[in-house]
């Protein structure tokens, strides 16, 4: 019995020695070189949607007198810009603050309440904001892209950036010396956007003056760009 343990001992070390000469002559495959890359697509795009902010400001000893002044003169406005559905009528920044003289003395109360007018339809939107310049007048007028639009260009961008880092990996392999490639990691970048302004800033009290039916505003055009960045395995080392 003694002598069959034994041999079971031997035969389980020569199975060990061999497996770890085995080893030594086939070392571990080292791992495929990686590479990080990045693309990135953009494109123009017009600017479809205008915000106009209304702006009715209103000072007095009392708070409680700007306060009512602020509701009444909002409410009326509010009242009748719901009658129509073209515009999106928003409620924007409301404050009431104390106004002080060099002496630190209470000397009145002002008052600031905006709406927000928003739509595609930039005439429209114009149209109505000038009905009201008396009692609310404009205080800003921005352009942006719509999210419907903006969506579109994005499902077109991310197509584009795909083929733009597909392009770059088939070119950095190749001149690396490598046959081809295989995707390690994606990351797929937030847009980012650059506005360009087609007319000088809008200019209130000038404006406020000349406008009678609407107010002389134009959209601009907008940057939208896509990153597209990640790792790529370098294969078939040439």
């Amino acid at each position: 019995m003694r002598t069959t343990w034994l041999s079971y001992l031997l035969a389980a070390s020569f199975a060990i020695g061999a497996a770890g000469v085995a080893q030594a002559e086939h070392p571990k495959k080292p791992p495929h070189p990686t590479l990080q890359l990045d693309a990135q697509a953009f494109t123009e795009v017009a600017q479809d949607t205008v915000i106009i902010t209304l702006q009715a400001t209103r000072q007095s000893s009392e708070q409680g007198v700007v306060t009512q002044q602020l509701t009444e003169v909002v409410g009326a406005v509010l009242a009748e810009v719901k009658k129509q559905d073209v515009v999106q009528v928003s409620s924007g920044n409301y404050s009431v603050r104390p106004q002080y003289d060099k002496d630190g003395k209470l000397t009145s109360w002002l008052g600031q309440s905006q709406l927000l007018f928003e739509s595609t339809d930039i005439k429209a939107a114009s149209t109505l904001a000038a009905q009201y310049q008396e009692q609310m007048p404009v205080a800003n007028v921005s352009f942006s892209v719509s999210k419907q639009a903006r969506s579109q260009v994005e499902a077109q961008l991310m197509t584009d950036a795909a083929q733009a880092f597909k392009q770059r990996a088939e070119t950095m392999a190749a001149a690396l010396g490598y046959g081809s490639y295989e995707l390690k990691e994606m990351n797929l970048g937030g847009s980012g956007a650059m506005y360009r302004a087609q007319r000088p800033q809008f200019d209130m009290v000038r404006a406020a003056v000349a406008m009678s039916e609407s107010l002389p505003i134009d959209s601009g055009t907008e940057e939208i760009s896509l990153s597209l960045n990640g790792s790529i395995y370098l294969l078939d080392k040439k």
